[in-house]
């Protein structure tokens, strides 16, 4: 961990809290939103040190401001980076599971009722993500919130607009993290990558706002993957693959980077076709895009979808798109996604 890593699009959130505990006015807990990949646990993580750190340094500065960030060297700041500073609890739900359940909220009453082990040192509680709190869970929580004992800060980490409980949103100040602009994760993605620009490009527009994202589609070779759809959809077209060996290709990586792919090439074949005064294509292509969206709501449903036969759905139906085939459809007709597998 990085202790003076504040990402340049959190810098003016990053200074606001700052300013807060300069002139005693930090809150007792915040709720930090932001996009998934955009650095929000990062962002945390190095407030959490600022606020555990005895001694920072007059040359950690951020925007002029001095002691903005820890020192990385004292010993709060070592046992933090350690990941075992006995006044820091780190709330996540358990591996394999989606909500984070009471008994790990019941861990925080024991940590914020005990002694401090270090001298004079704020007790860090982060919670992510906020929404997987379970409704037994928020109302534990709630207790917490309410009447903090001694010196106490919470850190909510959520994706912005997420469904919580409206008390637990009421007692943390909102602190939304900014996204990156396209020149900010441009400019941090080629200093954490040696990949060449165009595939840069690829993986940031696949994760707009978010580099962090970015830079782990990189590592997971989802910008070359791509390109290899592509090159499938033209072995499709010329008749050398089926629908069906397609979609087995796209099953190993999520069915999201399939259909946002799918996505983007229909809107691009449909401005092309209106360049060409082609509005019937135009058409046919705009229904490809509204047949993703369905599909995407229903793998995301919960219902049990077939991801296999849903992305075998959707290069069938482009497969008879850029054929010239009728690809009208009535509605329902994705239905048999929902199917179990």
């Amino acid at each position: 961990m990085a202790f003076d890593a504040v990402l340049p699009w959190h810098i003016d959130a990053w200074m606001q809290v700052i300013a807060q505990q300069r002139h005693e006015r930090l809150a007792h807990a915040y709720l930090i939103s932001g996009l998934p990949g955009s650095g929000r646990y990062q962002f945390a993580r190095a407030l959490a040190a600022r606020m555990l750190c005895t001694e920072p340094l007059a040359d950690n500065a951020v925007k002029g401001v001095p002691d903005a960030v820890a020192c990385g060297r004292c010993r709060q700041c070592l046992l933090f980076d350690t990941g075992n500073h006995p006044d820091v609890l780190d709330i996540t739900p358990e591996e394999g599971k989606s909500s984070i359940k009471i008994d790990q909220i019941r861990s925080i009453s024991r940590l914020v009722n005990q002694t401090s082990n270090q001298t004079g040192a704020i007790k860090v509680i982060i919670i992510r993500p906020a929404e997987a709190l379970g409704v037994g869970a928020a109302n534990s929580l709630l207790k917490n919130l309410e009447e903090p004992p001694g010196r106490t800060l919470f850190l909510l980490i959520s994706e912005p607009g997420a469904q919580m409980l409206p008390t637990i949103r009421s007692r943390c100040q909102p602190l939304p993290l900014a996204p990156a602009s396209p020149e900010q994760g441009m400019a941090w993605l080629s200093e954490h990558s040696s990949s060449a620009s165009a595939e840069l490009d690829a993986a940031l527009s696949l994760a707009p706002g978010a580099p962090l994202q970015a830079l782990a589609l990189l590592e997971a070779g989802i910008p070359a993957w791509r390109s290899i759809v592509q090159e499938q959809l033209e072995d499709m077209a010329a008749g050398r693959l089926t629908p069906l060996e397609v979609a087995k290709y796209c099953h190993a990586q999520p069915p999201d980077y399939a259909i946002q792919l799918m996505q983007e090439l229909s809107l691009h074949k449909a401005r092309e076709a209106l360049r060409a005064q082609q509005p019937m294509a135009a058409r046919a292509f705009l229904e490809v895009g509204r047949e993703l969206t369905l599909i995407h709501r229903q793998l995301e449903s919960g219902a049990n979808p077939n991801p296999l036969m849903a992305l075998e759905h959707i290069f069938s139906l482009w497969q008879n798109t850029t054929g010239d085939k009728d690809v009208t459809r009535k509605p329902g007709d994705v239905q048999f996604i929902a199917s179990r597998q």
